[in-house]
């Protein structure tokens, strides 16, 4: 019985090889930038209802939603998540104006042979497709789960945060839509995040935190300017802001060197970078500016302080001999799952990726794997054990120019099958 269910699951996702690669392409192409992700929730809806599949769309406020598909158990046994996200990037004029590659919002998907290119299957589409036909084999297999596995496309996990003009529900991120279906009854025992991590596993993820740093001037007519010999007596605020950028680096550098620790499954280098910076009218450059402000993108280990971690940041500014306001905007903490509770899942997916690739599944995560900020954060910190595994992705120097194998991809979806059947029927996987 066991022998025939696996085989038959494993049968099923290899027969829908083709299908893997049209549904990341919709999914791909289908316009739902960060804050407003509801156009790809439908889609992903409106597929599992295609397929004769249970599947809830999940509103939150206009333009975002969430969908859930469902494989339902017996009873009786233990539930398990998949959790993808819908939005890729943002979306508008800063995108075009700042960014050094074509908004892949717009750009979407294609495919080259068994290369499905495309940022937005990178991130996150293509694992979220990987979930889909999982999900899917199960079904049609009828296979005999006691416990739930619930396949959610969540919105809301791309980094962004309110600030300044822009403002509400639309710039909140970070485990909003997981959170959100968290809080409306969508939960279970065990939860996998659908990310590309190279087939290694990673259930310890760094926190993120959101800084403004205002530097104020005084407005002066070019002709007029008057040069102090410091810097941080000039009057205008862009200039005194450059002589804070230098002593930001440097207290970043020596924050990663700092904090950067060995966990279980990886390095985390705890980074940071000033990722934005704005001041005085494009218009009008003949006036100096009486404002300018860096934001500032500072990351987490799990358990961190982060009025320590503001208070080091104040001291660096104010040894420049600068004033600045400093303002905390967001702080999205990290978290760990307990080595106990974390262990049935790993063991259901080193067991599964043995079955499915014939060798070890790596005992180690790329460093920036464990040292992002992803939706596991959002189960962990409510004590559900959680974990990020996915397929690997082609690495590229340019955003966008990136691919997922189907090969790789249909790996995946055996290894997210069978490691449903351990956790939710109880059934292992024969090697």
């Amino acid at each position: 019985m066991t022998t025939a269910l696996v085989a038959e699951v494993l049968s099923r996702i290899d027969e829908s090889r083709e299908d893997l690669a049209e549904l990341a392409l919709r999914l791909g192409n289908t316009y739902g930038p960060l804050g407003n992700e509801e156009p790809t929730a439908r889609q992903v809806h409106d597929w599992y209802q295609e397929n004769g599949m249970e599947s809830h769309l999940v509103p939150m406020v206009e333009g975002r939603a969430s969908t859930v598909g469902l494989v339902r158990g017996s009873g009786g046994g233990k539930s398990l998540i998949y959790n993808a996200h819908l939005d890729t990037e943002a979306s508008g004029p800063d995108y075009d104006l700042l960014m050094d590659a074509p908004d892949p919002n717009r750009v979407g998907a294609r495919r080259e042979g068994d290369r499905i290119y495309g940022h937005t299957v990178q991130n996150d589409r293509g694992c979220m497709s990987v979930q889909m036909i999982a999900g899917r084999a199960l079904e049609k297999a009828g296979a005999p789960l006691r416990g739930d596995l619930l396949l959610k496309s969540a919105a809301g996990e791309t980094g962004s945060a309110p600030v300044d003009e822009y403002q509400g529900h639309r710039y909140e991120s970070k485990g909003l839509g997981t959170n959100w279906l968290l809080e409306h009854g969508y939960t279970g025992d065990y939860a996998v995040i659908a990310e590309t991590t190279d087939f290694s596993a990673s259930w310890v993820q760094c926190g993120a935190a959101y800084f403004k740093i205002t530097v104020r001037g005084r407005n002066m007519y070019t002709p007029r300017l008057q040069r102090p010999d410091v810097f941080s007596a000039h009057p205008n605020a862009i200039v005194r802001a450059g002589a804070l950028i230098g002593a930001l680096e440097e207290w970043a550098i020596e924050y990663e060197n700092s904090r950067t620790i060995e966990t279980p499954c990886g390095t985390m280098r705890p980074k940071s970078q000033i990722g934005a910076i704005r001041g005085g009218i494009p218009w009008r450059p003949n006036r100096s500016s009486t404002y300018t402000a860096l934001y500032m993108d500072v990351r987490t280990r799990p358990g961190d302080d982060i009025s320590e971690i503001t208070a080091s940041l104040r001291s660096a500014i104010a040894a420049t001999g600068l004033e600045a306001e400093l303002r905390l905007i967001m702080f999205k903490p990290g978290y760990a799952a307990s080595q106990a509770g974390i262990e049935p899942l790993i063991g259901a997916i080193t067991d599964a990726h043995r079955r499915v690739r014939g060798h070890q599944m790596p005992d180690r995560a790329e460093s920036a794997v464990v040292s992002m900020w992803r939706d596991t954060n959002v189960y962990n910190r409510v004590g559900i054990p959680a974990l990020t595994f996915g397929p690997s992705r082609g690495k590229a120097a340019v955003q966008g120019t990136g691919y997922m194998h189907l090969d790789n991809m249909l790996d995946g979806a055996k290894i997210y099958a069978l490691t449903a059947l351990s956790i939710c029927a109880g059934v292992s996987s024969p090697l």
